[in-house]
């Protein structure tokens, strides 16, 4: 059985309503048939986040409200090691051949695609779905790290 699966993954330290806004849009898309969320299990390019099972109960609590269509996954974890985009991609078109897989981006993370590890080869094995962000977008402004800031004041 062949499906479109729309892969949105990130720290989710916290998830928060930009993320919801994002993965709510996307699901709404009829050419998707599923959203899946991916908290990364060790993000390769940040050094402290909080544990990764805190982070994905937090996003099973915020993304719940989207319905069936939007699942949060333990797929990082279940992978181990560092949560290197391109390597999730590979086991899951092997794993599930005939769905097609896009990937979910923030325009902020790809405008940082010259750090991530093949992005090439990303490029050409998924379908991209870029949101805008920032003070011009109709998704709403908000930064994990802004959050976390916050709550250490």
């Amino acid at each position: 059985m062949s499906k479109a699966i729309a892969l949105f993954g990130g720290s989710f330290n916290p998830p928060h309503q930009g993320h919801y806004e994002i993965a709510r849009r996307v699901g709404r898309r009829k050419s998707i048939d599923e959203v899946w969320i991916l908290p990364v299990y060790k993000h390769p390019f940040k050094k402290k986040e909080a544990p990764f099972s805190e982070r994905l109960k937090w996003c099973r609590d915020l993304f719940r409200r989207l319905g069936a269509k939007v699942k949060v996954k333990d797929l990082e974890k279940r992978l181990g090691g560092k949560s290197w985009t391109i390597r999730t991609i590979r086991y899951l078109k092997k794993r599930y051949p005939s769905f097609s897989f896009s990937l979910v981006l923030g325009s902020d993370t790809y405008q940082q695609r010259h750090r991530w590890k093949d992005f090439d080869e990303i490029q050409g094995q998924v379908k991209l779905i870029i949101f805008p962000r920032g003070q011009r977008s109709r998704i709403p402004h908000i930064s994990s790290t802004e959050i976390r800031e916050k709550k250490k004041a």
